[in-house]
């Protein structure tokens, strides 16, 4: 499980730290602070984490970035603001191994143009499950044939699509953890079975094409499947970046409930929003639990000195949270309004 992140000059951030929570973590913050990028960077060294040490692994490292940025060198990687005068571009993550060997470090610099630098020494000990990445948007309706198209192709998709589709095509289990998976088969009205190069939605009066399903269930019967298949399972990560896209409130709450009762399986979260309901009510739910599940609140907030980190075990612990700024401010513009007309 990630445990902690460190970045020095990359992207917007000039300095930040993250310590990471065992069970819920919500990145929050406006539009390109960054948001996704931690994502994509926790990811990338994730998926190479078990061939550390290994020949070849820095390349994969690179690769590794390379696909998950859509970037032409990792240059593209350093802090605009202080690429000419920065004399270190650095990332430095830290993650629970397993339970015996505790927590490992990689840290690196990637000063040159398109390579890194290895700063100590090399962890030693695989990751027990390799990570999932959701992409804003589902990739059920895209399955058939993306894989082969993507690996003969340039296609317009970063690599966590092709990602997610290979986890997507692994073969189900004969008995995967079925209370999970009934509490999403209830809410979709119906199960996600493969069948013919395509998914289908089996629902009591038939089945329906995933074409024909609302994205928000898309959304819910890819963690159907990937929990039937054994992809997601304990002591996995599970990377989501704005998990709210093309859902309304109601399915909001449902999924906020489930992702809090998988990371009581030991599953860790980490989601990237900037949708007030979504967090709210994931903060809701942390407040029921009296505090039993895990959680870390991260606020993004543009500074002079570039996007700065507040973190806390609460959402009342940020003292900046744009989204409840502007609702905030509208509420006022319509007080203001309605008094106007009176």
């Amino acid at each position: 499980m990630l445990k902690k992140l460190s970045l020095d000059n990359f992207t917007t951030f000039q300095h930040a730290e993250f310590n990471f929570s065992k069970g819920i973590n919500i990145i929050i913050g406006e539009n390109s602070s960054g948001k996704s990028h931690v994502l994509k960077l926790a990811y990338s060294v994730a998926t190479v984490w078990e061939q550390c040490g290994k020949t070849g692994w820095r390349e994969q490292l690179v690769e590794k970035l390379h696909g998950v940025f859509g970037i032409d060198l990792l240059l593209d990687l350093k802090n605009s603001a202080t690429r000419s005068t920065a004399e270190r571009y650095n990332v430095t993550l830290e993650f629970f191994v397993n339970h015996k060997s505790g927590s490992q470090e990689l840290s690196f610099d990637f000063n040159k143009p398109d390579n890194i630098t290895i700063n100590g020494s090399v962890p030693h000990a695989a990751l027990v499950n390799k990570p999932l990445f959701f992409p804003a948007k589902e990739v059920l309706s895209i399955f058939p044939n993306f894989i082969s198209l993507y690996e003969k192709y340039e296609l317009s998709f970063d690599e966590t699509y092709y990602d997610l589709c290979k986890a997507l095509d692994n073969p189900l289990l004969k008995e995967p953890n079925q209370l999970l998976i009934n509490k999403l088969e209830k809410i979709m009205g119906g199960k996600i079975v493969f069948r013919g190069n395509n998914f289908y939605l089996k629902t009591q009066n038939g089945e329906m094409n995933i074409f024909m399903v609302a994205e928000g269930w898309r959304k819910l019967g890819m963690l159907s499947y990937l929990i039937a298949n054994d992809s997601l399972k304990e002591n996995s990560i599970l990377f989501w970046d704005e998990p709210e896209t093309n859902l309304n409130p109601r399915l909001i709450k449902q999924l906020v409930s489930f992702l809090v009762e998988l990371s009581q399986h030991n599953i860790q979260i980490v989601i990237a929003t900037h949708n007030l309901f979504l967090m709210k009510y994931f903060d809701y739910l942390i407040g029921q639990s009296n505090n039993k599940v895990p959680a870390a609140f991260f606020s993004l907030v543009r500074t002079e000195q570039g996007v700065t980190v507040e973190q806390g075990e609460r959402l009342n612990q940020l003292t900046t949270i744009v989204a409840l700024e502007e609702e905030l401010a509208l509420y006022d513009q319509e007080q203001s309004l309605m008094y106007s007309q009176w």
